[in-house]
């Protein structure tokens, strides 16, 4: 008999097929619904078909509508993470250690995201994958990369789309002190505004709403036709080893600037807490580098819109909101002058960019795995309020940290094709091939790149329209948390002197300066330098160059 639908049992893919009986051959359109729970077969000219139906025990919340963590047959190892116990073969000796990783075992409730706590996989270095069993605590030392998983969601529209169109211009610059002046006068819209979120998989077709109080299926998995995506724990690192099968940091060999690579290498994708975040690269290597990681589990650059879903998810009763959806909190910045990974700020920054290193708002250099006075290695238990679920299941480095490239590009600007701008001009631009969105730019005169990279298919990047002003947020697209965070305003944190003008949105003040000619690559989560400026809706203008304070972020959608 075939299981119950909510029973936790789930078809066994990799296992399970149809054949033609007469010519003894297995049968290639087969498809199970998983809405209707029940096989279905397209095209099938042959007169007796039988199929072999092969079930495995899993668990799977409810709440996720079947949405549930897709292991991509078993390449990635599912984990459940402690948060009183650091690794075993990790040298950290502060106050409240954590961190420790154990194989999950996958028919008990290894996840539960009605309380906040994440579906979190890892992947092993060549050769470990079968040397555990679930109980089993897995070293730092053999894992390679850790990933979050986000399932596919709707959720429903604060405006409608008439609306946000609207927001095209900014007021005159605010001269405050800090983020609370602004706040006594303007409100901040993230503390008491979730978003709503129903899971489903895509069995359930796609909500196209754009009116408020409709719901729209995210655009993020829309794309891809996936019941949900894998994203990096994690910035993406450099592995400083000389043999990539060594996944250990070397606290004594690895450093800043040896992460600062601009090269096109998968060999070298290292996603892990502690360790150096991968800088000085230009777009088209991220994006090669992040495509031909794990081909098998369609990994890719990270999208503008899936940066947008992680952002809404945390913005919800799922992430950092209230059961009731009111009361929400921010994730707090990794504050690391020296960009290593999943660190977090003792304390929040009470000011906006200043440039400079003061009480509202402090960044500091430290090592590998040591805290510092002013900031908290992943280790320490306390470093989880820098993950967007406030423990160590959600995602770390949303904020601060490096400014990460999203694949999100503006039109060129001298086209009437929607070929997207490779970059600024020919000394800044993302090392893909096409046009400049500004030729004439760092007195140049090409106009086009021609002997970049090749640009990948348009489900890999985000396009939007030309434009020479970074305010003109109407062309955000819905769930890419841009447009939809409005109002914006220009503020200064200098009253009475001229100082750094930022547009910033009403989303807990984050920076919101959107992609133009001059800048026509996005960046998201801002830097660790610039206080409370930066967020997991802070959006950025950049030129698509490498750059040492810019890295990028990996996502698997198997």
């Amino acid at each position: 008999e075939i299981p119950n639908k909510d029973s936790n049992y789930s078809l066994d893919t990799s296992s399970s097929y149809c054949k033609d009986v007469l010519n003894n051959t297995k049968i290639s359109n087969v498809n199970w619904n998983e809405e209707k729970w029940g096989i279905e077969l397209n095209n099938v000219s042959t007169t007796k078909t039988k199929c072999y139906l092969y079930f495995k025990q899993i668990y799977k919340e409810g709440i996720l509508n079947g949405a549930i963590p897709d292991l991509g047959n078993g390449r990635l190892i599912p984990i459940t993470i402690s948060d009183n116990e650091k690794p075993s073969d990790v040298n950290y000796e502060g106050s409240t250690p954590g961190g420790k990783v154990t194989k999950a075992d996958i028919t008990t409730s290894w996840y539960s995201y009605e309380q906040k706590k994440w579906a979190n996989a890892v992947i092993l270095k060549d050769g470990e994958r079968d040397h555990y069993k679930p109980g089993d605590e897995i070293q730092e030392s053999v894992i390679e990369s850790y990933f979050v998983w986000i399932p596919r969601y709707k959720y429903k529209l604060k405006e409608s789309e008439s609306t946000y169109n609207g927001y095209t211009t900014v007021e005159g610059t605010i001269n405050v002190e800090n983020v609370s002046k602004f706040y006594e006068k303007y409100p901040n819209q993230a503390s008491s505004n979730a978003f709503e979120i129903i899971f489903e998989t895509k069995d359930k077709g796609v909500q196209r709403g754009t009116s408020k109080g409709e719901y729209l299926t995210h655009p993020a998995f829309v794309a891809f036709d996936s019941d949900g995506m894998w994203v990096s724990k994690f910035e993406t690192g450099y592995n400083q080893n000389s043999k990539n099968d060594d996944v250990t940091p070397d606290i004594n060999t690895w450093n800043t600037t040896g992460a600062e690579r601009n090269e096109n290498n998968s060999a070298k994708v290292i996603i892990k807490p502690n360790v150096y975040s991968w800088r000085g690269i230009q777009v088209a290597n991220a994006f090669y580098t992040s495509y031909n990681y794990q081909r098998e589990l369609e990994s890719h650059m990270m999208k503008n819109t899936e940066w947008g879903a992680v952002a809404y998810l945390t913005q919800s009763k799922y992430g950092l909101c209230d059961k009731d959806n009111k009361n929400c909190s921010e994730v707090r910045i990794n504050n690391s002058e020296s960009y290593i990974t999943g660190m977090s700020a003792t304390f929040d920054p009470s000011c906006g960019f200043t440039g400079t290193k003061e009480s509202c708002n402090w960044y500091e250099t430290t090592a590998l795995n040591i805290d510092g006075d002013q900031i908290q290695s992943y280790y320490n238990k306390g470093s989880t309020v820098a993950s967007t679920t406030e423990n160590y299941y959600g995602v770390f480095d949303m904020v601060g940290g490096a400014w990460e490239y999203i694949m999100g590009v503006i039109q060129a600007a001298d086209t009437n094709t929607s070929a997207p701008a490779s970059g600024k001009s020919k000394i800044n631009n993302s090392g893909f091939t096409g046009p400049y969105s500004c030729p004439t730019c760092d007195n140049q005169t090409d106009k086009e790149n021609t002997t970049g990279e090749p640009w990948p298919s348009k489900k890999y990047y985000d396009l939007y329209d030309y434009r020479t002003t970074n305010v003109e947020y109407q062309r955000g697209i819905l769930g890419d948390a841009t447009k939809e965070i409005g109002p914006f305003y220009s503020v200064s944190y200098k009253k009475g002197e001229t100082g750094t003008e930022r547009y910033v949105s009403s989303y807990n003040v984050d920076l919101a300066a959107f992609v133009y000619s001059d800048y026509p690559w996005f960046g998201r989560g801002g830097s660790r330098h610039d206080g409370a400026d930066v967020g997991v809706f802070a959006f950025n203008s950049l030129n698509g160059s490498a750059t040492t304070d810019r890295s990028f972020r990996l996502v698997l959608m198997p």
